[in-house]
């Protein structure tokens, strides 16, 4: 349905066109009406119109006049103008300023009806137009909006195989995808991993710090460089193609190495962590997914260096021998609960090892290996078994990210020795294990759902062999000193505090305000509103 708007500065004319014309018939839902330039305005800037018939000759402003403001500011609206003058000069002004039709009264209303039909026809057309022009400008925008994604899943499908590495079968995907490909383009990948973050972050964070390692990258590495592609292959992992145009010296490859240098470094800086970049060497697009496999294994043989950008050329195949292990000596020092000087030797054994570049990810395997089995053979030697001694998670579920670098293999080991020693060694130790879950339990009070088994993993123990230790020492059990440590931590709330008791219950680790009350009664004798009233009577 549309709106029309007749102008003329007499009354009953219009009134005559409103009752003459078969206006719904025509599709009009709304028949507006002017007598002035400045009325017919009023109306304009609160209504769309859709076709305007309009007189010449008015006061304060003729026909003409308004017209040539309607198409400056509402151009969409058609205009067909019903005169009593017939001069040429009228007519050929209307025509200038792109007037629809030219009628002379008086009119006949057929006649009219049938030239508003097909100004709203003009209308119409337009109309569908400029919708037309719009959506193909939406279009061309999310086309070019997605064009990198595109160009990203191309490459990703290249790198992981999903298309076969053959000239032909890549130019047919590239076609598929709708991005533009040269074969004969030579690009350099520069694959980067993060290899640690500094600070504890979730996983929306985490992706948010690699969207921002991404634009660092776009940046940096890519400039302005059109054919640049950033593919993420993983988490945490993202391959950088550029293309090497001309210049595929070594020069360039220095310069690209030392920008990617820089890139490391501001990383480190700014986003708090630990990466690697692995250059590798300009191939055609079908050569690529090798070259990504040779980058990626460059990678996991890389447990030594850390921040650095490194060269395919610098990746010489398998490494140098390395020195055996002093197992045995090692072994005498864990017996002897000697844990800092077995732990110092470890260390420096691995630094000469990385100095000498005789350490890569399977040897550091074989050492974790070795380095376990010694500690196994010294726990026999005790009469333990291993599941009596260690959580779990510290010997089973972390391999993977225990022999992901030397930095972490060390780490690790550091808190392997510290537990069995303390086994071990028990009656020089037990004090310290103890005093290391007492501190978690009063820093963990909160935690409703608390457990001894948390407990364990928190200080790296088998639940049942904690549960006696703590016995042992403390003459109580754990959840008997969990639940004493938080009836003091509630009476202090009470009396120091002008939290209400539900909390402080909750404070304390108690979701159920009944419950706490009544526990709370039965260690003091008191009710809790009792006990806050007495030590403020008392102070």
């Amino acid at each position: 349905m549309c709106r029309i708007l007749l102008v003329d500065d007499e009354v009953h004319a219009v009134r005559g066109l409103q009752a003459g014309v078969r206006w719904e018939t025509l599709g009009i839902r709304e028949v507006c009406t002017a007598h002035s330039l400045k009325q017919a305005q009023e109306v304009f800037s609160h209504t769309s119109i859709d076709v305007m018939i309009c007189d010449i000759e008015m006061p304060n402003g003729s026909g003409l006049d308004l017209l040539a403001w309607v198409r400056e500011h509402r151009p969409e609206t058609v205009t067909v103008f019903l005169t009593c003058h017939s001069e040429f000069a009228f007519a050929q002004r209307a025509l200038q300023l792109q007037c629809f039709d030219y009628l002379l009264k008086p009119v006949d209303y057929g006649d009219l009806e049938s030239v508003v039909s097909r100004a709203l026809e003009k209308r119409r057309q337009e109309r569908e137009r400029i919708m037309l022009e719009e959506t193909s400008r939406r279009y061309a925008r999310l086309w070019e909006e997605y064009r990198p994604m595109r160009k990203e899943l191309f490459w990703k499908d290249i790198v992981e195989k999903t298309v076969p590495s053959v000239p032909d079968k890549i130019r047919e995907h590239a076609e598929r995808r709708h991005v533009l490909h040269n074969p004969l383009t030579r690009y350099v990948p520069v694959y980067i991993r993060v290899q640690r973050w500094h600070v504890t972050l979730s996983e929306r964070d985490e992706r948010i710090m690699e969207y921002a390692l991404r634009k660092a990258a776009e940046e940096k590495l890519c400039g302005n460089l059109p054919d640049a592609a950033i593919v993420r292959v993983g988490n945490g992992e993202m391959l950088v193609l550029i293309p090497s145009g001309e210049s595929c010296d070594e020069q360039a490859a220095v310069r690209l190495q030392r920008d990617c240098q820089e890139f490391i470094q501001s990383c480190r800086l700014y986003f708090r962590c630990e990466l690697c970049g692995y250059i590798g060497k300009p191939v055609q697009s079908h050569e690529m997914a090798e070259m990504y496999r040779r980058l990626q294994q460059m990678d996991r043989d890389n447990v030594t260096r850390v921040n650095e950008a490194i060269l395919l050329v610098d990746h010489n195949g398998a490494p140098k021998p390395i020195e055996p292990l002093p197992i045995e000596l090692w072994v005498e020092w864990l017996k002897a609960g000697e844990k800092k000087r077995l732990l110092d030797d470890l260390a420096r054994y691995l630094e000469d090892a990385r100095e000498r570049r005789t350490l890569d990810a399977s040897r550091l395997q074989r050492i974790y290996q070795d380095f376990v089995q010694a500690v196994f053979f010294v726990l026999y030697w005790k009469g333990l078994q291993a599941h009596e001694v260690f959580d779990g998670n510290l010997l089973t579920d972390r391999p993977d990210e225990v022999l992901r670098s030397v930095h972490t293999f060390r780490e690790w080991a550091g808190l392997v020795v510290e537990v069995a020693v303390d086994r071990l060694h028990h009656d020089e130790a037990n004090r310290s294990v103890i005093e290391r879950a007492k501190q978690y339990i009063r820093q963990q009070l909160g935690e409703q759902e608390l457990s001894r088994e948390q407990i364990a993993r928190h200080v790296y123990l088998n639940p049942d062999y904690l549960t006696r230790l703590f016995k042992k020492e403390t003459g109580m059990s754990i959840s008997d000193y969990l639940q004493q440590q938080r009836i003091e931590y509630a009476k202090h709330l009470l009396t120091h505090s002008d939290q209400p008791v539900s909390a402080v219950a909750l404070s304390a680790g108690y979701a159920n305000l009944s419950y706490f009350s009544t526990l709370f009664k039965k260690t003091t004798g008191l009710t809790p509103v009792e006990f806050r009233r007495q030590m403020r009577h008392t102070g």
